[in-house]
C-alpha cells in the first residue's frame, strides 16, 4: 500500500512538472520598428567618435497580431565609431506592450554608417526581464537595422526588420 501510495505521488510529481515544461512553448514573432532617435557624439581623434543617444520606436508584426504588435519601446545606448565603423555598440530599453506590461531587454550591434548618415547594423538582445504576464519572459531577438538620411537635422531615423523568439512562464 505504502509503494503504491510513494509511485502514485512520484508519478503525480513528474506529470505536474513535465506539463509545466510542455506548456512553455517557444513563440517566433517577426516585424518591423520604425526609430527616431537623438544623440550626442564627442570627437576622440581624426575619424573617431562616441556617440550616446536614446530612440523611441513603434514596433508592428509581420502578421498584424502577436505579444509585441503595436508596441512602443524606448532605448540607451551608445558606440565608438571609427572611420564609420562600429563593433561595440551596446544598449538596453524597455518594451511597452498595448496591455500596459513591460518587456525589459539588453542589446549589442556592430556596423558600419556611410558618409550622409546611411548604414546598416546587425545585432542581438536578451529579454532580462518584464511585468505582468511577461515576467519572467525569456528568448531575445536578431534584427538588422537600416539607418536612413534624417528628414531633419539633429534627429537619426532607422528601421529595423527582426524575429523575436520568446517563452512566457
Amino acid at each position: 500500500m505504502k509503494k503504491s501510495i510513494c509511485i502514485l505521488g512520484l508519478s503525480l510529481v513528474l506529470l505536474f512538472t513535465w506539463g509545466l515544461d510542455a506548456q512553455a512553448e517557444e513563440v517566433t514573432e517577426s516585424g518591423s520598428t520604425s526609430y527616431y532617435s537623438m544623440g550626442k557624439v564627442v570627437s576622440l581623434g581624426e575619424g573617431i567618435l562616441f556617440l550616446s543617444y536614446e530612440a523611441i520606436g513603434v514596433y508592428l508584426s509581420d502578421t498584424g497580431e502577436g505579444l509585441f504588435h503595436a508596441s512602443t519601446s524606448r532605448s540607451l545606448g551608445g558606440m565608438t565609431m571609427e572611420k564609420g565603423v562600429y563593433k561595440d555598440e551596446r544598449g538596453a530599453g524597455v518594451i511597452n506592450l498595448q496591455n500596459g506590461d513591460k518587456v525589459f531587454f539588453k542589446y549589442t550591434f556592430a556596423g558600419e554608417t556611410k558618409p550622409g548618415g546611411i548604414g546598416v547594423g546587425k545585432g542581438t538582445g536578451i529579454f532580462i526581464g518584464g511585468t505582468g504576464k511577461c515576467a519572467g519572459i525569456q528568448g531575445g531577438f536578431e534584427i538588422t537595422r537600416y539607418v536612413l538620411r534624417s528628414a531633419t537635422e539633429g534627429v537619426g531615423q532607422s528601421y529595423s526588420k527582426g524575429i523575436f523568439k520568446y517563452k512566457l512562464p
